[in-house]
């Protein structure tokens, strides 16, 4: 039977099927930034989810935030089909202390439809003449400079304004000026208010003594189309909203004139001195009498009292008014130009929009991601990715996989869906891995965040130095680091907000917000200190994702035997503090064989160069770690005393991008000031570039995002737990940070890399002891490795820790003795050994103190070291050595 005739002799019986049959499945994902009456058509819809194709009318619902917002539903039938649509009033998304969300632009609306009752919009006719004075409100706001807020005026979990309009202060040489206009200005209509938003970043400082006569540590002068308005004054830091009330007739429709200056004033109790008074202008607000002409201003409007509202317009179709009340008053003629409609209440905010006017969302997608929901099974690590970057950390993923870690790869947007009803703030993160580790079969231990973050997600361009001395404390001191030239990303976006692909947290301070990423794994309740290992790929660009993937893929699977990797760098600027702390660490370090050079700066300026030098060589020959402690910022290590006139005493990005260590990667801790502020939008810094250079650099790197005063204990912990065999970069510095008490450093000290990377250290301790016979002394040494046949290197150091010597040998055996080396032998009193078998694969560490200056004489401790060592009751053990010179890092023979 043909398909048609089939088709035509069920329609009886398809008639008879009940509506809730039919299938209708899926959301709806739908963007918009202004507010407006919104409307999307059945074509729209389906286009993008198909799901939604044959829905019952009744069962259609719209969300914003997980609550149900009123929809119109202009439908011809029950069930919503071609040529329907739908209509809803549209909200801008304002941030929770701010008009401007802080982390998004766009607001998110989700579609679906289910079984029950759903929010509607009521229609409501006129039943008479309106006769309500009406009201309109009008928001100027322009985000041009940021702030760097103090944890004084920002707590934890704060999401205050940080952008500002104008900087006024009491030195301009003009003062400011903004136009406005009030469009369908009532010249009629009573009293306007003006609100105004101030924030002061200047403090007085007041005599600790005396009497002190009170005064303000702002004040703002205000002139209105040249009439003057109350001055302004307060003090502190916090923001001020200043309301003033005044008379209709003193405004305009168009072209208002409002101008703003900071007045020079002595100080009550040093007169020949100036306050000094900086002052931020944040926004201004109008509400103001309204006529009703919607030809003038066809934006939202309100009554002021319980009404009636009344509109008017010279031709064309009258609008509909959709309330925020839930109700959509039609409009019915009562004149020539005038229409009327239902009562609303007092400041209910009311749209006027016809079947033309109907705004379209920005931005339409389904909704992704439902299986992240409630999983099946557990994953130890879980990786976020930025949709166009999904592809490029796949080969990362599935390596880990074949490691034996179960991997989930969740696409940013299914986040945003499944844990912040489709909204893009870092909160879908937090929401992500505290249900992880609280609710799936299994906690995660691991979080990769794929892609960059922007501070700056509205503006086209960003002056970073313009609006540094707001933004930028450091930048304050005149001949410091911010007159150096830095470095801007290679790849600059057409806009900021394109390197806002993984949102970061924003954390308050002592100096200001500062990019943390701690936040997302610190999901224990309520302490701040992580349990899940957080690391980030700050890229945009898959091949930027691709270069650090194959780094960490060859680090892993192809590790690079060598004395490299029980090699650590601490540099330290001129300050004797941070070197006294790298010391001490570093003596640490060697008593379990670690060999560590020192790069510090000192107060002669020509030795720059040489400090530099030995930078760039060491790590292009190998190093395990590489400690920065001292003065820096975001693309410079201060390596000599500051002398910006030269430009020598820094290690800069540049100098990053002139290695050729290869794959002989380390991993780089810069604990110092922003050396790693990923989220600034258009400057590099020189912790973003040590991971991304491709074929070089570093593994990973931990830095912090803002300024901060460096803790050795911090950096002590940090290196204890990463040396530990086995250990993950991440949860190595989970533990570490569990240690601090310093929430400062927990916060702001990001991990840039894989957390799940274990550092290539030696696979094993060895045990070593000084035989110190007075004639002929030697080391005796134990690789504790059956059957080993490789390659041992020995550093022979002094008393302050000097290298001496360097031996390098072959070996068949795991023990043999060691000859002090000739020429040197007096003045030996440590030993760093290290020891590789490229036939196992597996290498060694260790070292040896002898304690003391002058050797004992043979005797006891000689021949209770020898029988220790060598078991001369089991002489079938024994077999002769075969130790032969050899450059250790060359060939083996």
């Amino acid at each position: 039977m043909p398909i048609r005739h089939l088709l035509r002799a069920l329609a009886p019986v398809l008639m008879l099927v009940p509506l809730s049959a039919f299938a209708c499945e899926g959301e709806l994902h739908v963007e918009l930034e202004q507010v407006g009456v919104y409307a999307l058509d059945h074509a729209a819809i389906v286009a993008t989810q198909p799901g939604l194709a044959d829905c019952a009318v009744d069962d259609l619902w719209l969300s914003q935030a997980g609550k149900e917002v009123p929809l119109h539903v202009v439908a011809r039938s029950a069930r919503f089909a071609d040529g329907d649509r739908i209509e809803w009033i549209g909200a801008r998304l304002h941030g929770p202390e701010s008009w401007n969300d802080p982390y998004t632009v766009n607001n998110v609306y989700v579609l679906g439809a289910s079984a029950g009752a759903h929010a509607r919009m009521r229609v409501a006719e006129a039943a008479g003449e309106g006769h309500a004075a009406l009201e309109r409100q009008v928001h100027l706001e322009q985000e041009n400079l940021m702030i760097r807020l103090d944890q004084n005026q920002q707590k934890p979990g704060e999401e205050p304004d940080v952008w500002q309009w104008a900087k006024l202060t009491h030195v301009d040489p003009q003062p400011f000026e903004l136009r406005f206009d009030l469009a369908d200005l009532d010249p009629h209509g009573g009293n306007a208010r003006l609100a105004l938003a101030f924030r002061g970043l200047s403090e007085l400082q007041r005599p600790r003594k005396g009497v002190v006569e009170a005064i303000d540590d702002h004040v703002v002068e205000l002139t209105l189309n040249g009439a003057p308005l109350a001055a302004q004054g307060w003090s502190g830091r916090d923001e001020v909203r200043r309301e003033i009330e005044l008379p209709v007739a003193r405004l305009k429709a168009h072209d208002n004139l409002l101008v703003m200056r900071v007045p020079k004033r002595a100080l009550p109790w040093a007169a020949k001195q100036v306050a000094v008074d900086v002052v931020m202008f944040n926004y201004l607000d109008a509400r103001y009498p309204a006529g009703g002409d919607i030809d003038a201003n066809a934006g939202p409007l309100s009554v002021r009292a319980d009404a009636a509202a009344t509109v008017q317009l010279s031709a064309g179709e009258a609008p509909a008014l959709y309330g925020e009340d839930g109700v959509l008053r039609l409009p019915r003629a009562i004149g020539a130009r005038r229409h009327a409609y239902a009562p609303a209440a007092s400041g209910v905010e009311l749209l006027p929009a016809t079947a033309r006017t109907l705004a379209k969302p920005v931005f339409l997608r389904a909704v992704r991601g439902e299986e992240w929901r409630a999983p099946a099974q557990g994953y130890d690590y879980l990786i976020v990715a930025h949709p166009r970057l999904l592809e490029a950390i796949e080969p990362l993923a599935e390596f880990h996989r074949k490691r034996g870690l179960s991997v989930a790869v969740l696409d940013i947007d299914s986040v945003y869906d499944q844990y912040n009803h489709g909204i893009a703030h870092p909160q879908a993160i937090r929401n992500l891995v505290d249900a992880a580790w609280h609710r799936w079969p299994s906690k995660p231990r691991f979080l990769l965040l794929v892609g960059d973050s922007s501070f700056d997600i509205r503006h086209e361009t960003y002056d970073d130095l313009a609006y540094a001395k707001w933004t930028d404390r450091e930048l304050l001191f005149p001949g410091h680091f911010g007159a150096v030239s830095g470095g801007t990303y290679a790849n600059a976006p057409k806009k900021l907000a394109d390197r806002n692909l993984i949102p970061t947290w924003q954390y308050p301070s002592p100096e200001g917000q500062s990019a943390s990423d701690n936040w997302f794994g610190a999901v224990d309740g309520d302490d701040w200190h992580p349990v899940v290992a957080v690391g980030r790929f700050p890229v945009v660009e898959p091949e930027e994702v691709a270069a650090i993937v194959d780094k960490t893929i060859a680090y892993i699977a192809k590790p690079q035997l060598g004395a490299w990797r029980r090699d650590v760098m601490f540099i330290a600027d001129e300050i004797d503090t941070f070197q006294r702390a790298s010391d001490e660490i570093a003596g640490a370090l060697g008593k379990e064989g670690f060999l560590t050079d020192k790069v510090y700066a000192k107060p002669d300026v020509t030795e720059n160069a040489v400090h530099q030098r030995a930078i760039h060589d060491g790590i292009d020959a190998g190093r395990l770690l590489v400690h920065f402690i001292g003065h820096g910022g975001r693309y410079i290590w201060r390596t000599g005393p500051p002398d910006l006139r030269k430009n020598n005493d820094l290690f800069t990005l540049d100098d990053v991008s002139k290695l050729g260590n290869g794959a002989r990667l380390p991993m780089v801790l810069s604990m110092t000031c922003y050396s790693a502020p990923f989220d600034n939008p258009t400057e590099d810094s020189i912790g973003e570039r040590f991971l991304r250079e491709k074929d070089k650099g570093a593994i990973a790197v931990f830095a912090a995002s803002w300024r901060n005063s460096p803790s050795p204990a911090f950096s002590k912990d940090v290196i204890t737990q990463l040396l530990e065999p086995g250990a993950t970069i991440g949860e190595a510095i989970v533990r570490a940070k569990k240690k601090s008490q310093d929430r400062v450093l927990v916060e702001m000290y990001n991990l840039l890399g894989d957390p799940a990377v274990v550092l290539e250290r030696p696979h094993d301790d060895l045990v070593a002891a000084f035989d110190d016979d007075r004639w002929n002394p030697g080391l005796l040494v134990d690789l504790r490795q059956a059957g080993f046949d490789g390659e041992v290197a020995v550093d022979w150091l002094g008393a302050d820790g000097s290298k001496l010597a360097t031996s390098s040998y072959v070996a068949h055996t795991e023990r043999f003795r060691l000859p002090l080396p000739a020429g040197a032998a007096m003045k030996v009193i440590q030993a760093r050994i290290y020891a590789a078998s490229p036939t196992s694969g597996r290498d060694a560490v260790g070292g040896a103190e002898l304690g003391r200056t002058s050797p004992p004489s043979i005797g006891a401790r000689f021949a209770a070291a020898w029988k220790h060592w060598w078991h001369p009751s089991k002489p079938s053990q024994r077999r002769d050595d075969t130790i032969a010179i050899l450059d250790f890092d060359g060939p083996a023979r």
